[in-house]
């Protein structure tokens, strides 16, 4: 069996000039909260948004093997061109095209316009880039 991710690689990790982002905040939030809850403690989805991050991310540095989350973190961060076995190698790039995080583009428009609603009355005061 290939060793376990990267420890450094909940929310990214460095191989050589690549960085490898394993973690997706919307697609993976509501996965980390149910780890949290299960493991340490059974607090609300608002008392945990107001979690500091590295509170958050020395928690998930050991999450076990078991937990659904540990396979996919795994499967963004594995290389799988050092697995020797094909059946293993196969399984592992399968896994990581299933749990890849999704390319989002949001035009600078559409993040303008999206203030500008979120800030209400003040919206005609803020200032294009």
């Amino acid at each position: 069996m290939v060793s376990q991710f990267p420890q450094d690689s909940i929310i990214e990790s460095k191989h050589s000039s690549k960085t490898i982002i394993s973690f997706a905040y919307e697609e993976d939030l509501d996965n980390i909260y149910d780890f949290y809850c299960a493991r340490y403690s059974n607090i609300s989805f608002e008392e945990f948004m107001n979690l500091g991050i590295t509170d958050v991310r020395r928690k998930l540095k050991s999450i076990p093997e078991s937990e659904p989350l540990y396979t996919i973190i795994k499967s963004r961060t594995i290389n799988t061109g050092k697995i020797k076995d094909k059946e293993e190698r196969k399984y592992w790039e399968e896994l990581k095209r299933i749990n890849k995080i999704p390319d989002i583009y949001i035009s600078n428009e559409e993040i303008e316009n999206t203030l500008k609603e979120r800030v209400g009355k003040y919206g005609n005061n803020i200032k294009r880039f």
